[in-house]
């Protein structure tokens, strides 16, 4: 059933999907590729659906990928309340176990998200419970990583009403992907922006220094990627994932996008 302003609209470029969840349908979108080919799982953020990560997805299907985006729960396409990631695991699992069984899939797919989409991302990745072998690599693009530093550092009033509103007591610290970065057995890449004044780049830093993990900055970007960011980011994502060991320090972004 096609409910107005529930339910995803149609692509001319995508198939609309739809899978159990655990409190009912998780929606979004599927770009296929005719035979065997990487893949990618996106998450979006906050306030998101999974139409808004058509952009990226586009780029990385052009590449040759198979490449899925997801509406979170709670968001247009997904049944269930916005719990801002703290279910994301639990969806996000049941989104890879149908993403790997669609024909032409090369599981394990990476997994990417945005804001809030990287912190189910992030959790997913190091959280207890997550399958072995059900993600290749986690990217975060401006991930909240500590709730409490995001709440204390953003000049966003509307995100600390979010967090007052939304986050259980428990969740301050348990959705935070620094809590469990210990856990994080895949290899992560953050992306932050220097300009971002919503999820401070220095909590990305932080995060990328507990796990040892590469660090993308972009000197002109805010919190969300313009269209040039995004195809500097998906560039070296593309580069970054077929790197024998995916491990490099840091990365520099490319100096004629920001």
């Amino acid at each position: 059933m096609t409910i107005p302003g529930l339910s995803l609209p149609p692509l001319p470029d995508a198939e609309r999907v739809s899978l159990a969840g655990a409190v009912g349908e998780l929606g979004g979108y599927i770009w296929r590729q005719p035979g065997q080919a990487p893949a990618a799982l996106l998450l979006h953020g906050w306030g998101q659906d999974a139409l808004a990560m058509a952009g990226p997805a586009r780029l990385l299907h052009g590449a040759g990928w198979q490449v899925l985006s997801m509406s979170q729960r709670g968001w247009r396409g997904s049944a269930g309340c916005d719990d801002y990631g703290y279910s994301g695991p639990a969806d996000v699992g049941r989104m890879l176990a149908w993403f790997a069984a669609q024909p032409g899939v090369q599981a394990p797919p990476v997994l990417l998200g945005f804001s809030m989409g990287g912190l189910s991302a992030l959790l997913t990745a190091s959280r207890p419970g997550r399958p072995a072998g059900s993600v290749s690599h986690v990217v975060a693009v401006s991930a909240p990583t500590d709730l409490q530093a995001v709440y204390e550092r953003t000049t966003l009033r509307l995100l600390r009403r979010c967090y007052d509103a939304v986050l259980t007591a428990a969740q301050w610290r348990e959705g935070s992907p620094v809590t469990h970065v210990s856990g994080l057995q895949v290899p992560a890449l953050l992306v932050v922006g220097t300009q971002d004044r919503i999820c401070m780049p220095e909590v990305g830093r932080q995060y990328a220094a507990a796990a040892g993990a590469p660090l993308l900055e972009h000197a002109d970007m805010g919190h969300s990627p313009n269209d040039a960011q995004w195809h500097a980011i998906i560039r070296e994502v593309m580069a970054w994932t077929q790197e024998p060991a995916s491990g490099r320090s840091r990365l520099a972004p490319d100096p004629s996008t920001g």
